[in-house]
């Protein structure tokens, strides 16, 4: 039998907690008893044994009193309860020689390898504050402010490249879908962003929420191939604090290893309609409810 796996909010930790500022994220979520705080603990106290060798790391991340690096592992623990959600198996950093991606994930029906994924996961959210809570607050978006916008348009378009640069070698050896997964938290702006970075502006005429882009453009038009997707993913806000996550999966029509349809059952998808003319990338469907874990 295999020994229990330690509680991820454990005295340790709540002691940590308590010496940290007040203003600290994870003093308010191993403290708070905000049934926002409640419902986020238990699940990633759910999601914890899913890190397998890379727990202890994760805990430290997580107890971190700086934002990035808190945010990060936090970021880490939900996507792995987002792939099981969505009915994969997960590995969390495999070794393949030299490098380690975060995340291996098997479909649960038991398919051939060849349907594995490869994932890896980052945070965009912003540097020690919440980016998104004055843009709310205000009723402003990033659209207001374009020097602030195109310096996020900027990371976001860093993560993908560097993300992809890494990791080229390993999906040409391995042969299988790479995805590159986004956590903004409940920001709603960095999923656009993505899809900007990746196809270009919208079509001339289309309002910003029909999403049509032209698959020619942006940055898969050119040297990511070996990127089947990029899965951006947060949390909503509910009254009753439940945690609940919503996330769009935007796919690149040129990936050499693309995803399985229905890889990702729960998610909003923006891929290409070809059915069009001139085709277009468009989400598919309508935009599926938020899902627990």
């Amino acid at each position: 039998m295999s020994e229990p796996v330690p509680l991820l909010f454990d005295p340790a930790a709540r002691e940590q907690a308590a010496r940290q500022a007040a203003e600290s994220h994870f003093r308010w979520l191993a403290l708070s008893s905000d049934p926002e705080a409640v419902a986020l603990r238990e699940a990633l106290e759910g999601c914890f044994p899913l890190a397998g060798a890379r727990r202890e790391l994760l805990r430290k991340g997580l107890q971190h009193e700086r934002w990035g690096q808190h945010m990060g592992a936090l970021a880490h623990l939900l996507a792995l309860g987002l792939l099981v959600a969505q009915g994969w198996r997960v590995h969390a950093e495999p070794g393949f020689g030299r490098l380690s991606p975060d995340i291996l994930a098997t479909p649960v029906d038991g398919a051939p390898a060849a349907r594995q994924l490869l994932v890896e996961v980052r945070s965009i959210t912003g540097a020690g504050s919440y980016p998104w809570e004055a843009r709310r607050e205000s009723g402003r978006t990033l659209a207001h402010d374009p020097e602030k916008e195109q310096r996020v348009r900027d990371t976001v378009a860093k993560v993908l490249t560097r993300k992809a640069e890494i990791y080229e070698p390993l999906v040409a050896q391995l042969a299988i879908p790479y995805v590159i997964a986004i956590y903004e938290d409940k920001d709603s702006e960095i999923a656009r962003l993505v899809r900007e970075v990746a196809f270009g502006r919208a079509a001339p005429g289309a309002r910003d929420d029909e999403g049509s882009r032209d698959p020619a453009g942006g940055l898969f038009a050119g040297a990511l191939e070996h990127v089947a997707a990029v899965l951006v993913f947060g949390r909503v806000d509910r009254p009753d604090g439940r945690l609940l996550l919503r996330g769009e999966l935007v796919e690149n029509p040129r990936a050499r290893h693309a995803l399985a349809p229905g890889a990702f059952p729960l998610l909003r998808a923006y891929r290409l309609d070809a059915g069009r003319m001139p085709a277009r990338m468009r989400f598919s469907g309508p935009e599926p409810a938020p899902f627990a874990l």
